[in-house]
């Protein structure tokens, strides 16, 4: 007689079995958007269910491969984002899972819930994601993907030695020391994909504070405007009452004066660009107050495949750079440049000022003279991260008494 009991607890196993790859699935998009395609996310499933679903032991030699080839495959093939990040999210998630697997399966005692802790661990790793991973994409420099790539091997070539070159067990007694490797492998894996979260979390802490300040700018800019249009309208009245005063010819040329301040010009635009204009405006201002002569020259379409706040940190940066290099100087020593272009799929600006000649170089980049540097210095570091993360670079250099900083990488539309 079929024991009812029996056959619920197996078939909720099953089911398991089909939950868990979908739960993983959903892990993934944490980390890597999958293609708007109608194929995408079913070829991706069907890469899930293999890696998830299929039994690992410690000495299979057929398996592995049979888990790891087709889940690489449907990562690269059916998810967007560079093949660096494809290749970090593959080696974490692979590592995670196959040494799940092979722990679980060679023990020869839970075959009656396998299903059932796969989605266990799945599941508690969406939850994880869910309640602390950053609602955005994954966007860390390559070079982070890199050392992430690198940490990752350790735990992932242990999954492979420990399965693939062992002999065939009959009993957990037959090989303890692999059970043990697969356990901190399984914990190490779960440890970097935490990493990459939290360097997720630094990474979006810094955007918001680009963005900060580039609505404080915006304010700022908007504010200068404003008061300059109140005080004209304060003066309106002197105004008309020495016009009335005037010839005709005298009162021409006293209108046209007005008509030229600056309270009667709009905003300034350099470029299309509103957030470039946003940011040049508002450092203009200061470069007028502190009595430096700017030459601004920059083409910058409205539409650029650069986020708005990686604009702002570029511009802000090195223009605040160059304008505290220029402080120091005497005014009529106090001079800089910004050219900027956008041509052949490439973005390059070249930032260019004078300065005291006293700079004092660290690792090819120059080390803040201010007192608490521990503070500050991070300016240049952030531009050098951007130009990174956009898969470009930054050159700075001393001609001449001028201090040149140059940054440039491609625009990628896919981006």
């Amino acid at each position: 007689m079929v024991n009812i009991e029996v056959v619920i607890f197996r078939t909720l196993n099953s089911v398991c079995g089909f939950i868990a790859p979908y739960v993983t699935l959903v892990s993934l998009e944490h980390f890597l958007p999958v293609r708007k395609k109608r194929w995408a996310k079913p070829l991706l499933y069907v890469g899930c269910c293999l890696f998830v679903g299929m039994i690992i032991y410690i000495g299979d030699r057929a398996n592995l491969p049979g888990a790891l080839i087709p889940f690489g495959l449907a990562v690269f093939l059916c998810c967007e984002g560079d093949w660096l990040q494809c290749l970090s999210i593959t080696l974490i998630f692979s590592s995670l899972g196959l040494s799940f697997n092979a722990l679980v399966d060679s023990s020869f005692i839970l075959w009656d819930i396998i299903h059932f802790l796969r989605l266990l661990l799945w599941l508690g790793v969406y939850l994880s994601l869910r309640r602390f991973a950053p609602k955005q994409e994954y966007n860390l420099s390559p070079s982070l993907w890199v050392l992430i790539d690198v940490l990752t091997l350790t735990p992932f070539a242990a999954t492979l030695i420990t399965v693939l070159l062992s002999q065939n067990i009959e009993r957990i007694s037959d090989n303890i020391q692999g059970f043990l490797l697969l356990l901190v492998v399984t914990l190490s894996s779960f440890g970097l994909l935490w990493a990459v979260v939290i360097l997720a979390r630094q990474q979006k802490l810094e955007q918001e504070k680009r963005f900060y300040e580039m609505n404080r700018l915006y304010y700022r800019n908007l504010e200068q405007e404003q008061f300059q249009v109140r005080r004209l309208r304060h003066d309106m009245a002197n105004h008309l009452q020495t016009m009335s005063g005037l010839s005709e010819p005298e009162m021409r040329e006293y209108l046209r004066s007005l008509i030229n301040s600056p309270a009667m010009e709009h905003a300034q635009r350099f470029c299309e660009n509103n957030v470039v204009n946003v940011v040049l405006a508002s450092k203009m201002a200061v470069m007028e107050q502190s009595k430096i002569d700017a030459d601004i020259e920059v083409a910058v379409p409205s539409e650029i495949p650069v986020q708005d706040v990686d604009l702002c940190a570029l511009f802000a940066n090195g223009l605040d750079n160059a304008i505290e290099a220029c402080e120091k100087l005497s005014e009529e020593q106090r001079r800089v440049s910004v050219k900027t272009r956008t041509d052949k799929g490439l973005f390059v600006m070249k930032v260019q000022n004078s300065h005291s000649g006293k700079i004092v170089w660290e690792n090819s980049m120059p080390v803040t003279t201010k007192k608490d540097a521990g503070a500050h210095g991070f300016g240049l570091a952030g531009i050098r991260e951007i130009a990174a993360r956009y898969g470009g670079s930054v050159t700075i250099t001393e001609e001449a008494g001028q201090f040149v900083l140059l940054v440039y990488f491609p625009l990628n539309e896919n981006r």
